[in-house]
């Protein structure tokens, strides 16, 4: 009997299936083989859940969690949607500062809508310690966070159908759509899966991982496409111009046999890995970018998943310390923040570096959801009347 592998645990590492030999060897593939871990995960994410449904599909949602009484899942919902958050907080701030942008962000002319999804070792946590509203993470102000090694999270963007031709730049028609995407309905609307991010904790600054459909139009924009596990061709530099689509990341044979071995829907043949990202530079000391064409959108150039991330932080009120994790917003759009995590961005620090624990002088401003942007920035306000709910929430 196949056991879920969200409960298998082997020297305090997740257990992905169908791992071939050579990377069951290696010490540790999270950070040696980031991109085969990558793709584990996605099936991981992605396996057939019951009738059209995938395993993310039965996972919580942001509605479900950040409410008075979280509820996980007894079995699949449909997707929890929402208009897409860092794209209105990008605009929002860049609008601020006296920039001029369309008055609506990037897709939502197209009705493009996102949600995020936590397995249950994330909901538990979260939960179990409070951090699913505004008063416990006032109670957990300056307490060290850090989620158990199988907690794993997802964040999916979704189309409606009737776009994906105009979308595609007419490579698609509507009645080719369930043959090339994963689809799923909400408040009766048809939706195709576009992009989704997959993060793990696998390590103590997670894996972070960044899926796109083959289709997309800007998939490989800006920044390249990077796989150096499952894409026949590794990689896949930017086109000259924006928007006008990519070759099909064919498989390698270790790709497909995996995909080949799993019980999971052949359409997600047609996803491609953007990039993934195990650190916050290279072994020469460049920041790493990994952004997705469709999540990230208006900001691709000064994306990078752990930096982002690694902004997930939260005031002594329970409030977070910045916009959505951005630096700035200017005339020209919103810069996000690329390389190592800064100490002031937790810290007040009085004297010159360096800066290490137990430097006389450090007062903290700030404590980490490590890493997980939902915490501060989805959790319900329950210290105020009437109760506020969370922003996140979706239909």
């Amino acid at each position: 009997m196949r056991r879920s592998i969200d409960t298998l645990l082997v020297c305090g590492l997740l257990v992905l299936p169908a791992l071939p030999a050579a990377a069951q060897s290696q010490p540790n593939p999270a950070m040696t083989a980031p991109d085969q871990v990558a793709w584990q995960l996605f099936i991981q994410a992605n396996t057939r859940a019951g009738g059209s449904n995938s395993t993310f599909e039965t996972w919580a949602s942001d509605t479900d969690l950040f409410q008075p009484n979280p509820q996980f899942p007894a079995a699949a919902t449909p997707p929890a949607l929402r208009p897409p958050i860092l794209p209105q907080v990008a605009l929002e701030g860049v609008q601020e500062s006296g920039g001029l942008l369309p008055a609506l962000p990037p897709g939502a002319a197209r009705g493009e809508m996102e949600e995020a999804r936590h397995n249950k070792a994330t909901f538990d946590f979260i939960v179990q310690n409070n951090l699913y509203k505004r008063s416990g993470l006032k109670a957990a102000f300056g307490k060290a966070l850090s989620f158990p090694v199988d907690s794993i999270e997802v964040k999916g963007n979704w189309m409606p159908v009737s776009e994906i031709p105009n979308f595609t730049n007419n490579k698609v028609t509507v009645a080719q759509v369930p043959q090339l995407y994963h689809v799923n309905s909400a408040a009766g609307v048809q939706y195709a899966l576009v992009s989704m991010h997959v993060i793990s904790k696998q390590v103590p600054n997670w894996t972070w991982a960044t899926f796109e459909h083959r289709f997309n139009p800007s998939r490989c924009d800006i920044i390249g496409c990077r796989d150096n596990f499952g894409a026949q061709t590794a990689f896949v530099p930017s086109n000259r111009t924006a928007g006008q689509g990519y070759p099909d990341c064919v498989k390698t044979a270790a790709l497909t046999a995996m995909l080949s071995s799993a019980d999971i829907d052949p359409v997600y043949s047609n996803y491609c890995l953007k990039g993934s990202q195990a650190d916050f530079v290279d072994n020469v000391g460049l920041d790493i970018r990994v952004g997705n064409s469709v999540t990230e959108n208006g900001f691709v150039a000064t994306s990078s998943c752990i930096t982002c991330h690694g902004r997930a932080v939260f005031k002594a009120d329970g409030t977070p310390t910045s916009q959505a994790g951005f630096l700035s917003f200017g005339p020209n759009g919103p810069v996000a923040p690329l390389g190592p995590l800064l100490p002031e961005w937790y810290w007040k620090v009085s004297g010159q570096p360096p800066i290490f624990e137990g430097k006389p002088g450090l007062t903290r401003i700030a404590t980490s959801a490590d890493f997980v942007w939902s915490i501060p920035f989805c959790a319900y306000d329950d210290t105020q009347t009437p109760v506020q709910p969370t922003p996140c929430g979706g239909k």
